[in-house]
C-alpha cells in the first residue's frame, strides 16, 4: 500500500501555528506581490473566496467578513514542510517529497496501514500543529483520490482499494489525478464521465484518446502500480528562477540587481544536485497587463565549458541583460534560466581547459558554507545589491518564526487574540 499525507490548507495552516487566535477564522493567504489567494482556509471558502482569485476583487468581501490576509512567508513554509517530512519519515524510510505539502510514503511492510495513518496524523499535528490528510491506496493514483475524500472525513484518514464501485462512481473523471482539461473533453465525447468508467472503458479505447499516459492512469485505477515512489527524484534539465517586482523598474542597474540575484539563486539550485549549465537564458518584460508601451525579449547563449560558477554565470546574465535592454519602458519581470543541465560526471571539459580557478572555487565554496550556518542572506556578491527596492511586495508577512534568529516569536507577543 502507498499512503499520501497531504497538509491541509498549509499555508493557512502555517500561520495559525503561531497565530492560534486565527483557528475557525476566515484566512487566506495571497501569492507574490499580495496579488491573487492561494491559500484559503474553510472559512474562507465558504465566503465564496476561490484559488486564484485576484485580491483588488475580493479586497470589499474580506474587509466586510473579517478575513485575515497574509503574504506568502516562504521562508517559514519551506522550513515547516522539511518539520513535516522529517516525522513522516520515521514511519517509513522509503518517502517521495512530491510538493511543499504533499509527500507519497511506501507502506508496504506496514500490517495496519489506517492505524499507522493515524498515528502519523496525530504526531504530525502535535510536534508541528500542521493537521494533515492521509489516502491510503496499492497505487498513487488511488492513495492521491482517497487523500481528497479523507479531507471531508472527520477521521482524516481513508484507504482505497480499487474495488470501491460506490465511492469511485462519485468522482469525476477531472478529478483523477493526472487528467487535465483537454483529456477530460475527451473523455466525455466517449461518455466517459466518473472514475469507475474509466476503469470499465477497453483500454485500446484509453490508449487512443490519450496515449499511454492516460492508459497508465487507468491501470492504476484498476489497483495495477504503474507508477513507482521516486525516492531520490531526477536531475532537472533546465532551472529557471524570476519573480515580478514589487514596483516597476526603469532603471538598468536595479534590473542588472534583479538578474544577479536570480543568476545566484539559479546556481545554488544545480550545485546543490551536483549539476552543471551547458547555456544560460536572460528575459524581461513589461506588466502586460498595464497601459503603457510594451516589450519583452530575451537572448541565450551557449558555454564552451559547462559551468557552475555562480560569478561567471552572473556576470554572463549581466551581459545579456544589457544587450536586450531598452530606454523608456517599465519592467515588471527579469529572470534566469540555466539550460541543458548535466551531471558533473558528464562533463568531459576542454583539452586546453584553464586550471587556475581553484582559488575562486574555494572562494565559492566559503561563501556557501556560511550561508547554509547564518542564513541566506548572511553573504552575498555586491552585484546582488543591499537594498533591493525592486524585491517584491509582501507587506503582509508575518515573522519568518523559524528561520531568522531576529523574529523569533517571544512569549506573548503574538499569540493572543488582538481583537
Amino acid at each position: 500500500m502507498i499512503a499520501l499525507a497531504d497538509c491541509n490548507n498549509f499555508y493557512v495552516s502555517c500561520e495559525r501555528v503561531f497565530k492560534p487566535w486565527l483557528n475557525e477564522r476566515p484566512v487566506i493567504v495571497l501569492s507574490n506581490n499580495d496579488g491573487c489567494a492561494i491559500a484559503r482556509s474553510n472559512e474562507a471558502k465558504r465566503l465564496g473566496i476561490k484559488m486564484g482569485t485576484p485580491y483588488y476583487q475580493i479586497k470589499g468581501l474580506c474587509q466586510k467578513n473579517r478575513v485575515s490576509v497574509f503574504s506568502s512567508n516562504y521562508e517559514l513554509y519551506g522550513d515547516m514542510s522539511n518539520r513535516v517530512v522529517s516525522i513522516l519519515m520515521r514511519f517509513t524510510p522509503e518517502t517521495e517529497v512530491y510538493s511543499i505539502d504533499e509527500s507519497f510514503l511506501s507502506l508496504e511492510q506496514i500490517h495496519d496501514p489506517v492505524r499507522t495513518a493515524e498515528k502519523m496524523r496525530k504526531t504530525v499535528l502535535k510536534w508541528t500543529g500542521i493537521p494533515i490528510s492521509v489516502g491510503i491506496g496499492p497505487t498513487k493514483t488511488l492513495a492521491k483520490m482517497a487523500n481528497r475524500m479523507a479531507k471531508k472525513k472527520d477521521s482524516g484518514c481513508l484507504m482505497l482499494k480499487g474495488s470501491e464501485n460506490s465511492l469511485l462512481s462519485s468522482v469525476r473523471v477531472r478529478d483523477v489525478w493526472g487528467i487535465g482539461r483537454r483529456i477530460e473533453e475527451k473523455l466525455k465525447r466517449i461518455k466517459i464521465l466518473t472514475a469507475l468508467d474509466l476503469i470499465n472503458a477497453p483500454a485500446p479505447v484509453i490508449r487512443k484518446v490519450g496515449g499511454v499516459q492516460l492508459e497508465k492512469t487507468q491501470k492504476e485505477l484498476q489497483g495495477l502500480q504503474c507508477i513507482s515512489i521516486e525516492q531520490i527524484s531526477g536531475p532537472k534539465k533546465n532551472v529557471c528562477c524570476s519573480r515580478s517586482f514589487g514596483r516597476t523598474v526603469t532603471d538598468l542597474e536595479e534590473l542588472e540587481e534583479a538578474v544577479a540575484n536570480h543568476a545566484v539563486r539559479a546556481t545554488q539550485k544545480i550545485r546543490k544536485e551536483g549539476s552543471i549549465t551547458c547555456g544560460l537564458q536572460v528575459f524581461i518584460m513589461t506588466n502586460r497587463f498595464g497601459k503603457g508601451p510594451q516589450y519583452s525579449n530575451s537572448r541565450t547563449i551557449g558555454f564552451d565549458e559547462p559551468s557552475d560558477d555562480p560569478i561567471r554565470i552572473l556576470s554572463t546574465a549581466k551581459e545579456l541583460l544589457r544587450s536586450i535592454y531598452r530606454k523608456g519602458y517599465s519592467y515588471k519581470k527579469v529572470g534566469v534560466m540555466l539550460l541543458n543541465l548535466r551531471t558533473k560526471d558528464q562533463d568531459q571539459g576542454l583539452l586546453f581547459r584553464d586550471h587556475h580557478n581553484e582559488k575562486k572555487d574555494r572562494f565559492v565554496k566559503v561563501l556557501e558554507s556560511i550561508k547554509n550556518t547564518y542564513g541566506t542572506n548572511s553573504t552575498f556578491l555586491a552585484a546582488q545589491g543591499i537594498g533591493r527596492s525592486w524585491d517584491m511586495k509582501r507587506q503582509r508577512r508575518t515573522p519568518r518564526y523559524t528561520t531568522n534568529w531576529n523574529e523569533i516569536p517571544a512569549i506573548g507577543s503574538d499569540s493572543s487574540d488582538p481583537s
